[in-house]
């Protein structure tokens, strides 16, 4: 363990971005990340990233005051790609950071998501350009659909089919497959 030097809060030896703070920490013996305050560096005010949302192997992607940035962990300095604070500016900041960072991990403090208008530009609303992390729906659902036929596979359909619309239209197909098993196998032989 060792302590952020921004923040003084305990985290991992080998952590890149303090879970407390949000803040770039280089791990030890690598290079040191970009500086977040001050002018040092070369940086300035306007430069600065007010949080990083998203951390790759080499590169950060954040935002500071009237833009979203890509950072450069082996170049200290200002940002290595400005974007406007837009909509369209998340958009173009997360495609280019995604192209060179495929597997980055969301970064920052829990439950906060980056602004993305300015004041005096237009809002549509939330940000359909935001990356958004897929929840994944539990196997306990299927056991609906198994034991309650029909009934069971509505229930988990409606329950899940905006978290994983696939899953949730084969539970409900499951459940009306269920179901006329059910009647094939217990109610007709029955009948006749």
């Amino acid at each position: 363990m060792k302590r952020c030097p921004f923040c003084a809060e305990e985290i991992q030896d080998a952590a890149i971005v303090c879970r407390f703070c949000g803040r770039a920490v280089a791990p030890e013996g690598a290079a040191a990340p970009p500086p977040v305050s001050g002018t040092t560096g070369g940086a300035t005010t306007a430069d600065e990233a007010l949080q990083y949302t998203h951390s790759g192997r080499r590169f950060l992607l954040g935002y500071g005051t009237d833009f979203f940035g890509i950072w450069d962990r082996t170049i200290p300095g200002p940002p290595v790609a400005r974007y406007p604070r837009s909509d369209e500016g998340w958009r173009q900041a997360w495609v280019a950071f995604h192209a060179d960072e495929p597997d980055a991990a969301e970064v920052g403090l829990a439950g906060t998501r980056p602004p993305t208008a300015t004041v005096g530009s237009p809002s549509f609303g939330a940000p359909a350009a935001t990356p958004t992390t897929r929840r994944e729906v539990s196997g306990a659902w299927w056991l609906l659909p198994i034991f309650m036929g029909w009934l069971g596979g509505l229930i988990a359909w409606l329950v899940n089919r905006d978290l994983d619309p696939d899953k949730a239209r084969l539970m409900l197909i499951t459940g009306i497959a269920v179901s006329v098993l059910l009647v094939v196998v217990f109610v007709l032989p029955a009948a006749s």
